[in-house]
């Protein structure tokens, strides 16, 4: 029987980040459409608020309590670099790298796992050296990236893989984003309760932020992500 294809769906996440000993939980519910590769996450817990990215890099970030909007664009902010798209695209031989300006540049084999090394040719990736991407059983289950000098920057960890339609995805990502020589920020993401197409709720991929709303500058935002 043919697989149905995958138009959109929704995961509830839980992350749970920790950094210098002080732990922080957040609660939302992500929804992706694969044509236009719209992503939209509506955190729900500890403060409401929606974060809407697209595949050309417009991320916008609205404050549901206080009605403002924070607007930005850059490569680095499309959805083209999450975990859905290098996934329903089919891109996790290269897990997005492509789009992000890098080209492959060694491959080996070590202990049945494929380890491929990707170096940076665009304007947006100058502040690293190398990316290594880690695949097993043709699953990627590591991506790293490095600085400069050679010292990790980003490692991110994938595991508890799932069927989703025809495909497998993790349901759990460990990331360590390193700060220091001697400090890193560790995050634990969670997903759960999966839901493909006619069962996917519209209600958020549909979202329009009220055109009242109060655009607020970057730099008057603090600690913005993805």
């Amino acid at each position: 029987m043919q697989q149905q294809k995958l138009d959109k769906l929704s995961l509830e996440l839980i992350s749970k980040t920790l950094y210098q000993g002080k732990s922080v939980s957040l609660k939302s519910e992500v929804y992706y459409k694969s044509v236009d590769a719209t992503m939209v996450t509506h955190f729900t817990s500890p403060v409401e608020k929606m974060v809407i990215t697209n595949g050309n890099g417009e991320y916008k970030e609205y404050d549901v309590k206080n009605n403002t909007v924070t607007l930005m664009q850059g490569i680095d902010l499309s959805s083209k670099s999450s975990l859905f798209y290098s996934f329903l695209s089919g891109s996790t031989s290269d897990m997005g790298l492509k789009e992000l300006g890098y080209k492959l540049s060694n491959t080996k084999i070590e202990q049945k796992m494929v380890i491929t090394t990707w170096v940076p040719i665009g304007e947006n990736t100058v502040k690293t050296k190398k990316a290594e991407i880690v695949h097993e059983n043709y699953l990627p289950i590591y991506l790293a990236f490095y600085d400069l000098n050679d010292k990790p920057m980003h490692k991110s960890f994938y595991s508890n893989f799932q069927q989703v339609g025809s495909i497998k995805m993790p349901f759990t990502i460990t990331e360590f984003e390193y700060v220091s020589a001697t400090d890193s920020i560790i995050t634990k993401r969670t997903y759960s309760n999966l839901k493909t197409n006619a069962l996917v709720d519209e209600k958020y991929l549909s979202f329009k932020i009220p055109v009242d709303a109060k655009v607020i500058r970057p730099a008057e935002q603090n600690n913005i992500k993805k």
